[in-house]
């Protein structure tokens, strides 16, 4: 047994996505505090532009399937025998509390709620959303504790687990000083460079709730109205479908959709505008970490954690 007491932090994909950033994130911070801190990580589709500290263990978990989820991650909690885990999404949370309960330990569980889970059930399809929400209602009582990212994730929690399950909302770790060191590199895309007309940035995933028709609908009325770029940062299931809106609406010259960056901060520092058009937001990075680069920036009115972070629209737009 580790005379050590350590904390697990449960990142899933080391991928470009913000979970991954933010577990992280997570993973410095405890580290920064002398904690023994393991960063827990599955496949890595691509790597996160921060710098993991090197006094934070890495474990690689491999690819998670169906059938191994529940061994590998029994296997883990017997070797390293963490003080607490800490998970981000549904699955892997069930992985872990099945893990447990196996073992037989009584490992402390926590599960972070990175938006309405309400409104995220009800979009998905059909049997999925059943067996989501059957998950959420078992499964998340069952966490010594919830950590929602913002006060109305918090609310939205309550009223699906009830009054009992214990739910605290503490932000995700943002803004430190490797966004400023990041953002300071010279950025890559030939329209920022140049800076011939204003840059609008999207960063973000091309899925269904960052709702891109109405980015480029509105992107469009721009661009009737005074010379502009767009550029969309990010890939996603959607990427097929937003190509082709594109071409529709004749935005092909104005357009640029780079896919993934690894980098971008440079970006977001760069531009004239940043701006979030999602249909459903708890607490959206992107916008947190532009203002804290100094660019402008214009969301949707898609919940209470753009108005928290723009302060009721004093900081920015809210349309």
């Amino acid at each position: 047994m580790n005379a050590t007491p350590r904390i697990a932090v449960y990142c899933g994909p080391l991928d470009g996505g913000s979970t991954a950033k933010i577990a992280a994130r997570l993973a410095n911070g405890f580290a920064a505090r002398g904690i023994a801190t393991d960063l827990l990580v599955t496949t890595a589709v691509e790597t996160i532009p921060e710098r993991v500290d090197p006094a934070v263990h890495m474990v690689s978990l491999g690819r998670m399937a169906a059938l191994t989820r529940v061994p590998r991650m029994a296997l883990y909690l017997m070797r390293r025998r963490p003080a607490a885990v800490l998970t981000h999404r549904i699955r892997e949370n069930r992985a872990v509390l099945d893990a447990v309960r196996v073992t037989g330990m009584s490992t402390p569980v926590f599960v972070t709620v990175h938006g309405r889970m309400s409104v995220k059930l009800d979009h998905l399809p059909g049997a999925k959303a059943r067996r989501r929400r059957a998950d959420v209602l078992h499964y998340y009582r069952l966490n010594r504790g919830v950590i929602a990212i913002s006060r109305d994730t918090a609310e939205d929690m309550r009223r699906l687990l009830g009054p009992d399950v214990p739910i605290v909302t503490i932000p995700n770790p943002i803004v430190g000083p490797e966004l400023t060191e990041l953002a300071a590199i010279p950025v890559e895309h030939q329209w920022l460079r140049e800076h011939a007309v204003p840059v609008v940035v999207f960063a973000g995933r091309l899925e269904r709730e960052k709702d891109l028709p109405t980015l480029l609908r509105a992107f469009k009325q721009l661009r009737s109205e005074r010379e502009s770029r767009l550029i969309i940062i990010g890939d996603g299931s959607l990427r097929a479908q937003t190509e082709a809106d594109r071409a529709d609406l004749g935005l092909v010259a104005d357009v640029d959709l780079p896919g993934w960056v690894a980098n971008p901060y440079p970006y977001l520092r760069a531009a004239d505008l940043v701006v979030l058009t999602s249909v459903w937001d708890a607490l959206p990075t992107v916008l947190i970490e532009a203002l804290a680069l100094g660019t402008p920036v214009v969301s949707t009115d898609c919940g209470a954690g753009p108005r928290e972070i723009l302060q009721d629209g004093r900081l920015g737009p809210l349309v």
